[in-house]
């Protein structure tokens, strides 16, 4: 087990993923600063695990790392998944970790921030993006229990499917108020496929409700370039989700919690 736990934080590290201890059978981080210290130095990981073996590997999740992960925790999380999967589309294969509970489903970095989230895309279900992190295999859980590599899924981390980055993406301030002109007439004048719909779409509504659009005229413009541009189009029930949900946000922006 001690190898194998340095072994795998090297590897990973190679791998361009930034990795830190966190104490044995446990998940509080083992140096002061926690996440902060998070690294590919492999010299600085070969220090951590000389000084303490069984240290468990815990890997920066968010763009330090290039991936985030979902963590499924519980059988009515599953439940919840397959629902989801039944109305929106299977998730791809991708690397997966099995857990003491649940599982951890990796996926790449999309170009925008993915947040920290607890119970966003379903109960049980969590997000583990940029300040987050996630145990590695074969890390030992408070229950005794080791992290594993699920042999049944991919070796290599996929693309998260639009209907889950619409859940888990936080546009950047920039690309809604920053951006040129030229750069809103390309992105609007386009074929977006299938892996950038939903994003694409949550950009130009942002854009649209930011310089104070109707959110009605933005749903019924989204819907018209929708069936435009999106190849193929996204479902219309999925336009007047991200709509509401943010236009919920821009309200929230403006006025605040005690806004009037």
């Amino acid at each position: 087990m001690q190898s194998t736990l340095i072994s795998t934080a090297l590897t990973l590290a190679r791998r361009g993923r930034a990795i830190f201890p966190c104490l044995p059978y446990g998940k509080r981080p083992a140096t002061r600063r926690g996440l902060k210290d998070a690294t590919t130095d492999l010299d600085t990981i070969r220090d951590w695990w000389r000084h303490e073996p069984l240290f468990n590997v815990a890997v920066a999740t968010g763009a330090i790392s290039g991936f985030f992960a979902i963590d499924i925790d519980g059988l009515d999380a599953e439940a919840g998944l397959r629902k989801l999967e039944r109305e929106l589309g299977e998730l791809p294969a991708t690397v997966e970790v099995i857990t003491a509970r649940g599982r951890h489903i990796y996926f790449k970095m999309p170009n925008s921030p993915v947040p920290n989230s607890a119970g966003k895309i379903a109960i049980g279900i969590d997000v583990r993006g940029d300040g987050g992190y996630v145990l590695a295999p074969r890390s030992i859980h408070p229950s005794g229990r080791v992290y594993t590599w699920s042999v049944d899924t991919s070796s290599t981390i996929a693309t998260a499917p639009d209907w889950l980055l619409a859940r888990v993406v936080r546009p950047r301030a920039a690309d809604i108020m920053l951006a040129p002109c030229s750069d809103w007439r390309a992105l609007a004048n386009g074929d977006v496929e299938e892996g950038q719909r939903d994003i694409t779409v949550t950009r130009l509504c942002g854009h649209f409700l930011r310089h104070f659009i109707d959110p009605f005229i933005t749903l019924e413009i989204l819907q018209l370039w929708n069936k435009a541009h999106c190849r193929p189009p996204l479902p219309q029930h999925d336009i007047e989700r991200i709509v509401a949900s943010i236009a919920g946000k821009e309200i929230h922006r403006r006025y605040g919690h005690g806004g009037h």
